[in-house]
């Protein structure tokens, strides 16, 4: 029998006002990666949008820079893990209103992940984090 592993939760972004992407997770040693996104200090007209990258490089690419032949991303299918609807990588997820998302990561061959805040409208009051949770079955 097995025994699942899991990595305790890993901040990618910490309550950030810009656009950009968060920090770096490696995955690569895990089946199963559980991202949490939430925003805060929404207001009415207000929204957030996020897209999931990864990279099946061996070392870690630039998500903020274009993709090339020597920087390997991609933006990543998920899954909500509340209705199991399918959120596709190029279109991403937009919040309008506070709120928690949890989406599972479509990893397959995934060895760096990070989310990226592809737009912010009012980078004054609102705010974006996102918590990995990486597990092994």
């Amino acid at each position: 029998m097995l025994i699942r592993q899991i990595q305790s939760e890993i901040t990618i972004l910490n309550a950030v006002q810009a656009t950009g992407a968060g920090s770096k997770i490696y995955s690569g040693d895990f089946k199963h990666i559980a991202i949490d996104i939430s925003v805060a200090g929404m207001g009415v007209g207000d929204t957030i949008a996020v897209k999931i990258q990864g990279s099946s490089a061996l070392n870690a690419p630039d998500f903020d820079a274009a993709i090339t032949a020597s920087n390997s991303w991609q933006y990543v299918e998920c899954v909500d893990s509340v209705d199991g609807s399918s959120i596709d990588g190029n279109v991403g997820i937009i919040f309008s209103a506070n709120g928690l998302k949890r989406i599972i990561v479509n990893e397959d061959n995934v060895r760096w992940i990070t989310v990226n805040v592809i737009s912010i409208s009012d980078a004054v009051n609102t705010s974006c984090t996102a918590k990995a949770t990486l597990a092994t079955d």
